[in-house]
């Protein structure tokens, strides 16, 4: 059997579309078509309908796609274990996540994780919140949500809380709110990390006092980056990450509002499809992960 139209195959079935999966693949669409059609040959079934530029499985093509997966996870499986007994533990890593994200595993994680694990190659693929959940050319997802997808296995890495914070320009502007209900009368910053409309905040007290509190404002932004520049200029209130902040409260460029009482709670998930066989790469990041993010929470 031709493994590789094996693989072809699979990336077909997903995207249901030979323009697209052969770009996907890198190959032309007509030797993308002929390597299926050898395939459903060689098999002596027909995996695929064609309609026009619309395809379709055949019901023996949803067959032969779980037994794919099944085959292409073993030999993945095969071979990781025959380099990792060759020289450790090695093969590319695409990790999917948003921009602070990244930016946080660059400057904090990455340079003793690479010492450790030289040989494990790593691509960053920097999404939004509304495709941070589409497992798109990615092996691994960091997310602050879980997506609706019930193949993914999310494993729960850290918790973290988000705080009110502003600028002593909108302060001075336009006064420090001093109740958490006094929110629904200010500017705030918002669909900060969240893949729809963020009509409310969500938020607790450290009594377990629970307040929905109804938010509006001029700016709104899907990164907590632009979120985080746009409260230094006095434009509203944002709800961010204290781990994202810290250098701009030391220097007085942000103020933690009601003292930090006021907060949302949050868990920052990994997130995996799910496989017969887990390749070694994917569990020592997760692993070394894990650990990395608790220490550095207890140190900061």
């Amino acid at each position: 059997m031709d493994i590789e139209a094996v693989k072809m195959f699979s990336v077909l079935a997903k995207k249901l579309n030979y323009t697209e999966t052969a770009k996907a693949l890198d190959v032309s669409q007509p030797t993308l078509s002929r390597k299926i059609k050898a395939l459903e040959e060689s098999l002596n079934v027909t995996l695929v309908h064609r309609r026009g530029s619309s395809i379709s499985l055949t019901p023996q093509g949803e067959t032969f796609l779980e037994s794919a997966g099944q085959i292409l996870d073993l030999i993945d499986h095969t071979v990781e274990k025959l380099h990792v007994e060759r020289k450790g533990v090695s093969g590319l890593l695409r990790i999917g996540c948003l921009h602070p994200m990244a930016r946080f595993l660059t400057k904090s994680f990455l340079p003793d994780f690479h010492e450790k694990y030289p040989n494990i190659h790593i691509h960053f693929h920097t999404l939004t919140p509304n495709t941070l959940s589409l497992f798109e050319d990615v092996d691994l997802m960091i997310a602050p949500f879980l997506p609706n997808d019930e193949s993914v296995v999310c494993r729960k890495a850290s918790r973290f809380t988000r705080c009110c914070y502003a600028s002593p320009k909108y302060i001075q502007k336009r006064g420090e709110p001093k109740y958490v209900h006094d929110l629904e009368l200010h500017q705030c910053i918002t669909h900060t990390n969240t893949p729809g409309q963020e009509r409310y905040w969500n938020l607790t007290n450290e009594s377990g006092e629970k307040r929905q509190i109804e938010v509006t404002g001029d700016m709104t932004t899907n990164s907590i980056d632009i979120a985080i520049n746009l409260a230094q200029e006095g434009f509203g209130i944002g709800l961010i990450p204290d781990n994202q902040v810290r250098e701009q409260v030391r220097c007085g460029e942000l103020i933690k509002l009601f003292n930090g009482t006021w907060y949302e709670e949050g868990t920052l998930y990994i997130l995996y499809k799910q496989s017969i066989h887990t390749p070694k790469r994917f569990k020592v990041f997760i692993e070394e992960f894990e650990v990395f993010h608790e220490q550095w929470g207890l140190q900061n």
